[in-house]
């Protein structure tokens, strides 16, 4: 009888060492720096263009629900913009558009660890990761044209009315890495399938020929040279209205861990 309660004893006191461990709910604050860049009509292709880049930054908070699956929220500030200058085709570097516009998202997602995650854990310290959600962002592009900015959405350079608020779908990959017990690391590029097309300002076609005047109607044709067959540009195409805009942030975040401290027996877990 003794030695069977002696094996007991030690089998919980393993659970208990064990359990004290444990820290794969605990929730975890951050701060995030990095860039920004967006692909529609003005950048149709190229991530990570050291011409498109802007800074980024934002605030993070994980909930671990378990050593697989995580919730973070977020509030992300970034900047976008591109320039037709910098096109590699000569119907865009004719159309002489340019755009800068702020991004402030706030984003929920849920990520999905690829090995077993557990900060107080020195064998699931470290995890790539996916993760996938909704977020709900503001924009306003603004061009520059002669050493003045001016916003474009108020102006309705295409004829149409858009909000400056959407929504978009967050998604991307990157890993975690448990520096100590409190303080992590992750980096991740998380892309932005948006549900608009004008966070550029441009979409479809230039608007039927007086339409639109004054500052408007400059803003909206910029050409170097006219292109269309009655010796304008108004009525013809001006961007791809077949595809939305999408944007990015690829960042680096600092966190602490805000459980208990390692060790804690407020980790049991029998």
């Amino acid at each position: 009888m003794q030695r069977a309660l002696l094996i007991c004893a030690l089998l919980f006191g393993t659970q208990v060492l064990h359990a004290q461990k444990s820290g794969q709910t605990d929730f975890e604050l951050g701060v995030s720096g990095g860039t920004s860049w967006y692909n529609g009509d003005l950048n149709p292709y190229v991530h990570f263009g050291r011409n498109y880049m802007n800074r980024a930054f934002g605030l993070s908070l994980r909930r671990n629900l378990n050593q697989r699956f995580a919730l973070r929220w977020q509030f992300n500030y970034g900047e976008v913009g591109a320039n037709d200058v910098f096109a590699n085709t000569s119907f865009r570097r004719n159309r002489n558009l340019n755009f800068t516009s702020p991004i402030i998202e706030f984003s929920n997602t849920i990520e999905f660890n690829f090995l077993p995650w557990d900060a107080l854990v020195d064998k699931y310290c470290f995890s790539p990761y996916s993760f996938i959600g909704l977020s709900g962002f503001y924009f306003n592009p603004s061009t520059e044209v002669e050493n003045s900015i001016f916003e474009l959405q108020p102006n309705a350079t295409e004829g149409r009315e858009y909000s400056k608020v959407n929504v978009a779908i967050p998604f991307g990959f990157g890993f975690k890495l448990a520096i100590s017990d409190r303080i992590l690391f992750s980096a991740d590029w998380g892309l932005r399938r948006t549900f608009t097309d004008y966070l550029d300002d441009v979409s479809g076609f230039y608007p039927e020929a007086g339409s639109l005047e004054g500052l408007a109607e400059d803003l909206s044709d910029r050409s170097l040279e006219q292109a269309g067959p009655d010796g304008t540009n108004w009525g013809t195409q001006r961007g791809n209205e077949l595809s939305t805009d999408w944007f990015s942030f690829a960042v680096a975040t600092l966190s602490i861990r805000l459980g208990p401290k390692k060790g804690s027996c407020k980790h049991l877990r029998i």
